[in-house]
Order: C-alpha cells, then structure tokens, then sequence
C-alpha cells in the first residue's frame, strides 16, 4: 500500500468525523435557535405570566352590595332614609398551599390566631379540609391598625394576607330585620348551585329577607388587586386589577317613620304587623317581634351569637307576619258575612237575638258562649260585626252550613300563599269535609260549623293573607299581589332599571250591598264596639277585632292571641284606603293588646297626611 494511498483515506475519514461533528453541533445550535424563538415568541406570554405569577398575589376585592332606602327616597335630597349601607373594613386570609408544609402553616396560624382572637385549631381543621388553593378568611372586619401590624412584620405572618372588604351596616338594626335579613358566607351547598351563575365560594349571599330575594340585584361584580410580592412573600406594591362594581341600590315600598312608630307599639310583644295599600300592594309596614339585630351576625366570626339566636325558644328569626298562621277568630266573620250574602242565604236586615249563649240542639244539646258570656240583645248583621257577636254567628254558620263559608274562604285564598316578594312564605288552611274524614276518619258535625263560622276549630291564616281579605273587601273584591320593593335603580340612583308594578293576585266579584254592609259592620266597631279606642281620630277608620281561643278551656286569658285588622278611610276610595293587620301572640283579647297598636299606626299616618283629602 502507498502512502499516498494511506494518506487519502485518512483523510477521508477524518473529514467524516468533521462533517458528523458539525451536522450534530448545527442541529444543536438549530434547535437551541428554534427553543429560544419558542421560548420569546411563541410561548413568551405564557411563560411571562407563569413567571409573575411566582411574584403576585392576586387578592379579589369584594364589591359594595347596592344600598336600601325607604319609600320616600328622592334623588336631590340628602336626609334620606338608607336602611342598609356598607362601610370599609378589611379581611386577613391566608392560602394553605402557600406554606412549605404543615409545620410553618400550624406555627404561623397559631400566631396570627393570637393577635386577632381567633381559635387556632377550629382554622386549622377548617384550612385542612379546604381546597389548599381556595383563599381562607381568617377574620372578617378587622381594623387599619391589624393592618398595619401584619404588614410591619411580615417576616412573623408569612402568607397571611388583607383584603379590602365592605361590611353591610343595617342602619337601624332590628327594626328592618325580618324585612332586610341578613347576608352570611356562601356554604358548599349553596356554592354548588350558585357557581354557574357567577358565585364565588368566598362570596358572601343574602340569608335571608330582602338580601335574599334580590340577592341578583344587590350584590354587584368583585374587582382584585395584584400584589407583587419578594421571594420571602413580602409586599413590594400593588397593582390595581380589575375594578369592583357595587349593586344595584332598591328603594322599598316601606315607610321608615310608620315602620318606627309599629317597632315601639309592639316593643314588649309577640306578633306582627303589616300595613299595605290595597289599591297597588305596596307595604307600607312590615314588623316580627321578636327580631334580632342583623349587624351582630354578618360576620363569619359571629358563629356563636347566629347559633344562639337559632336555639332561641322564641324564634326571633321566624317572620310571622308570613311565616305563622292562626285561628282567624272573629275576623273571620267577615268571611262568614261574605259568604252569607253571596250566596243569597240571608238579608242584612235580618236580627237575631243573643242572651249570651247559643244552644246547639242534638243528641245532647250544647252551649255555646258569647264572649265572656255577654248580651248583646238583638242584633242585625252590621251590629253583629261591630260588637262581634258569637251567638249571631254561631246562628248565621248553623243557618248556611259549612260548605258556603269554606268556599268563599278559598275564594279569598285564605289557604294560599300571596306571592309576597320575601322567601319563606306559608300558606294558611281551610278544613273540609273530605279533610276531615280522611283526617280523623269523623264525618263533619254541627258542631265544627258553628266553631267555622267564628274562626275557631280547623282554620287557620297567616297575617298576610287577612291583609288580602280586607284588601279584597276595600278595593270592591280586587286583590294586588303584596309587595316591599318600588324599584330598583342603578349605582348612582340616576336610572330606574326596574319598577315593581301592581299585580292582580286575584279577583271575586262581590256586590255593592255585601261590601256596604261588612264595611258598615267595621265602621260599627270602632263607633260602638270592640274597636271603639279609634274614633276619637280625626279620619273615619273601620275594623274587626279577634280573640284566638288557644286552648279548649280558658284557664288565663294569657293563653289567648289577639288580633286587629282595619282600614282607613272609611266611605273612601281605594286609591285613598291603607290596611293594617295585627297579630298579638298571647295579647289576652283584640281589643286589649292589638287595637293600640293599630291606633299608633293610624295616628301616625293621619299627622303624616297620608289621607289629608279625607280627614275630617
């Protein structure tokens, strides 16, 4: 072999060697060129954001829920009256998968616990079930000077963080509270449901009321806030997000001045008041007592006293004025009354005369009382209202039978719910025959109708529904759905986004002769019967008092509830007229305990002009 020959082919092959050593570095630096173009265009943003999110804190900025203003609401004045507000305060909350481990997480939690008051391990467990990434409020409304003091030693709360957070203010406390409600957390169950329209699970709802029921309008669109944080979790800046949007505000149907005036007439009572326009359905007045004050349980950190209301014997948190029904005593003789003349089965005019007891003949004659055993002499229908007199009704009912008086109670929807814009409501009951049967497996004896006929025995209504009975009665059979919102506008009250019309719930044809005549019969008992404490007021009022027998025997008159309905003014217009209903829990007697209440509400309106055209 030559060496030209051997020096060719080494050659030859070390050029190999170069040509596959630069063919790999050139792929190399290819793909090095192709990842950095990835890496700072393609992907640029991506990673961009994936590196500040290692330095921000994105911390969501709830926003103001819309305020609340009473009835007489107007956009040039500055004295009106705003039921529900907010005002500024700040949260300190935390994210579990933020600490390195369990250890830092307990340490750092038991510290924090120790300057806001809180019970370290109850967080815990709390931080321990949650998704490690959902943010957890440790205490809601806690002053700039907690602030300060976090944020001034951040090195000791590491990860523990502030937000800013409106707190509800309900400006008059527990006068609003069975109207208002309250707002609270939003709990897994409610979450599950909300989320897909736009909830979020650190949101705070409305509970309950008002808050609840326009919670959609009411709450508005939380903003957030990017908070550029060191590799040690100290805060560096901020930088504002997306901007929160408050709700929208409401002005409601209710009037602050008569709603204070029925507050202090019911101030030692059990019971509820409601006063309406019968011509549209606004509510003028809507009081339970007992109440609660709504700003002692909108915070999280509020547990005990929410848990301490709930266990309360006296069920401060049931709106009775929907939420319970009674026996209707004699203010169901207005039904009685309606469903005798009605159906033709008796004359106005017609007398009946009452020695203070009835007898019901049978196998084994009964007697029946009077009120307390009282005379009231011969009587026709419209003295028969006005002194409300059992003995005549306990004839009427015995003379057109059960089936005329249940009908027309149905008629009135006495056993329906009235729509009324508040979650929560029940409806009342009117017994039957069938009922009975398949109840008791009894047939129905003369003796149930007579107890029908005066609102005792089976029946039983809410107040809300005996507001749409006289309601129906004033406005010549015509009852609108009850309402407690005019309208809702937006943040700054410059647009009316939405006004709350009236809505016909239902309608009864009665005569002009039935309504002469029951009303007749109300104006009778305030001139010279059981409601005669109102004829002094300068305005023509008509109203019918019960007594609610609680029991089979009367051993206190304590064991009986009271109650009061009316109307102003009598002889009036509808568009003129306001209803007001009385429920007085164990009130001894309508006139005794419900009439003065209904008295200062009446009165109040009267100085307040409401029926100036009227007076007289």
């Amino acid at each position: 072999m030559s060496v030209t020959s051997l020096r060719g082919r080494m050659l030859e092959a070390f050029r190999g060697k170069v040509f596959l050593f630069m063919s790999v570095t050139g792929g190399i630096f290819i793909i090095f060129i192709f990842q950095l173009i990835n890496l700072q265009f393609i992907q640029g943003s991506y990673y961009s954001t994936r590196a500040r999110s290692n330095i921000e804190d994105n911390v969501p900025v709830p926003a103001s829920r819309g305020e609340v203003y009473d009835r007489h609401y107007d956009i040039k004045s500055s004295s009106n009256k705003v039921i529900a507000s907010n005002r500024p305060s700040f949260n300190i909350t935390t994210v579990p998968a933020k600490f390195e481990n369990k250890k830092q997480m307990a340490e750092i939690v038991q510290r924090v616990a120790v300057l806001l008051g809180v019970d370290s391990f109850e967080l815990l467990r709390e931080m321990d079930k949650a998704n490690p990434w959902q943010r957890i409020v440790i205490k809601e409304d806690v002053s700039f000077d907690v602030v300060v003091s976090i944020a001034s030693h951040e090195e000791l709360y590491e990860h523990i963080m502030w937000e800013d957070a409106p707190v509800r203010v309900y400006n008059y406390g527990p006068v609003f509270s069975h109207v208002m409600g309250y707002i609270g957390s939003i709990d897994p169950g409610e979450y599950d449901k909300l989320k897909d329209q736009g909830y979020k699970y650190y949101q705070k709802i409305g509970k309950n009321g008002i808050e609840k029921q326009y919670d959609n309008f009411l709450r508005g669109t939380d903003g957030s806030v990017k908070r550029i944080v060191d590799v040690h979790n100290r805060t560096e800046g901020e930088e504002l997000g997306d901007e929160p949007v408050s709700g929208n505000n409401l002005v409601l149907s209710l009037d602050y001045e008569l709603q204070n005036v029925a507050y202090t007439a019911m101030q030692d009572k059990m019971g509820s008041v409601i006063a309406v326009k019968p011509s549209t359905g606004e509510i003028l007045v809507l009081l339970s007592k007992p109440d609660f004050d709504p700003n002692l349980i909108t915070s999280k950190n509020a547990s005990d006293i929410l848990a301490s209301l709930q266990n309360d014997e006296q069920k401060p948190f049931l709106n009775r004025a929907i939420q319970s029904k009674y026996p209707p005593a004699s203010t169901f003789k207005l039904i009685t009354s309606i469903a005798a003349l009605e159906d033709e089965k008796w004359q106005p005019d017609w007398r009946y005369f009452c020695s203070g007891h009835y007898i019901l003949k049978g196998l084994q004659d009964r007697s029946y009382q009077c009120y307390k055993g009282q005379s009231h002499g011969n009587l026709d229908m419209i003295g028969a209202i006005g002194m409300s007199c059992n003995v005549y009704f306990y004839n009427l009912g015995y003379k057109i039978g059960p089936t005329s008086i249940i009908n027309y109670a149905k008629y009135l929807c006495m056993d329906k719910v009235t729509g009324i814009d508040l979650p929560g409501e029940i409806s009342g009951f009117v017994p039957s025959k069938q009922w009975k049967m398949k109840t008791f497996g009894q047939g129905w004896f003369d003796g149930d109708t007579i107890n029908l006929a005066i609102g005792q025995g089976f029946t039983s209504i809410t107040p809300v529904a005996l507001c749409d009975l006289v309601s129906a009665i004033v406005n010549r059979g015509i009852v609108y759905k009850p309402h407690l919102v005019r309208e809702v506008r937006s943040q700054d009250n410059a647009t009316v986004i939405k006004r709350i019309e009236r809505e016909k719930l239902f309608e009864i044809p009665l005569s002009a002769r039935t309504i002469e005549t029951v009303t007749s019969g109300m104006r009778f008992g305030v001139t010279n019967g059981t409601s005669a404490r109102l004829n002094y007021l300068k305005v023509p009022i008509a109203a019918k008092t019960g007594t609610v027998q609680t029991r089979s025997v009367v051993k206190s008159d304590n064991t009986q509830h009271a109650w009061f309905v009316g109307f102003a003014p009598f002889g009036g217009t509808p568009d003129d007229s306001v209803v007001v209903v009385v429920m007085v829990e164990y009130g001894v007697a309508g006139a005794i305990a419900a009439v003065p209440v209904g008295e200062a509400i009446f009165s109040k309106m009267i100085s307040m002009g409401y029926f100036n055209d009227t007076q007289k």
